[in-house]
């Protein structure tokens, strides 16, 4: 009896812990804290199959005693000393250049010394990963590249050390396998077989199919709720701040859903009128993984109350 109990409880937690993929920065944050599966990462998506990873870190804190700090979802070093920035922002981002811009100068100043030139400083590359294509190319990747008008006399070094490549997973691009990459951090299936990503497939099995990996995903998840919970009881006592984070969470929520498809009243109505902030951060992580309004209704039912 006491088996069957324990296995209806993993079964429960595995149940729990396929709602996530690598959309998550969370559930990705374990996933490519792996230094091989970030290498596979990085490799793909910036075009180099022989780039070496040195160290990588995960929701990586820069900490600002005047200014904003940040929170890197990953920051890889290279054995040359480059560093690479990866950042997955599946909810709308009013400004996504001007994030790259300060999170590339929160960057260089957490690692330029006093009394150093401005030569050694490291090269940056963002791979900025979204679900949609905000540039609005119709195109799966873009590559912003330093320009000067007007006619010159001789070519310009214009290369400041700084590479933005901008991702979604909303177009195709013109690597095949880039675009089973993409394909791959949507859905995140823990049985896929490739051989572009090996490593990345046998972490996402660790946490989303093993019992060791599951109980790790669910720890996780329960402290990360938990301490959620008591933000929300602190945050209580100031209305009007609870309210804003409410109508925020709503907007984006309903704006996912707009980009699978025309939303039901009803669905609608249910969103607009939940007020408890736990419920619509689950049910935003469910909008922003879903590919469809009918899967995002089967998954909300059993995260609601």
């Amino acid at each position: 009896m006491d088996g069957i109990a324990m296995t209806e409880t993993l079964e429960q937690k595995r149940e729990r812990i396929q709602e996530f993929n690598l959309t998550s920065d969370l559930f990705a944050g374990k996933v490519f804290e792996d230094l091989t599966a970030c290498q596979e990462l990085c490799r793909i998506l910036m075009q180099d199959p022989g780039l070496q990873l040195k160290d990588v870190k995960t929701q990586y804190v820069i900490r600002n005693l005047i200014s904003h700090s940040v929170q890197l979802d990953i920051l890889a070093e290279t054995v040359t000393g480059g560093l690479i920035n990866v950042e997955l922002q599946m909810y709308k981002e009013a400004e996504p250049f001007r994030r790259t811009r300060y999170y590339t100068s929160c960057i260089d100043m957490s690692i330029l010394d006093k009394g150093k030139e401005y030569d050694e400083l490291p090269s940056v590359t963002i791979l900025y990963i979204t679900k949609s294509d905000f540039i609005g190319g119709k195109k799966g990747f873009y590559q912003i590249r330093r320009t000067v008008e007007g006619k010159t006399d001789a070519a310009a070094n214009l290369e400041n050390g700084v590479c933005e490549k901008y991702f979604n997973l909303k177009y195709t691009t013109g690597s095949q396998k880039m675009n089973e990459l993409l394909r791959y951090i949507k859905k995140s299936e823990p049985f896929y077989c490739t051989e572009e990503f090996p490593r990345i497939v046998e972490r996402v099995n660790f946490y989303k199919a093993q019992k060791e990996g599951i109980n790790i995903m669910c720890e996780i998840v329960d402290r990360i709720r938990q301490e959620g919970k008591k933000e929300g009881k602190a945050e209580g006592k100031i209305e009007g701040k609870i309210e804003g984070k409410i109508e925020g969470k709503i907007e984006d929520i309903l704006e996912l859903l707009a980009e699978l498809g025309k939303i039901p009243a009803k669905l609608m109505r249910q969103i607009s009128q939940e007020k408890d902030l736990n419920i619509l951060g689950r049910w935003l992580r469910c909008a922003a993984s879903a590919t469809s309004i009918s899967e995002f209704e089967i998954k909300m039912k059993g995260l609601s109350h």
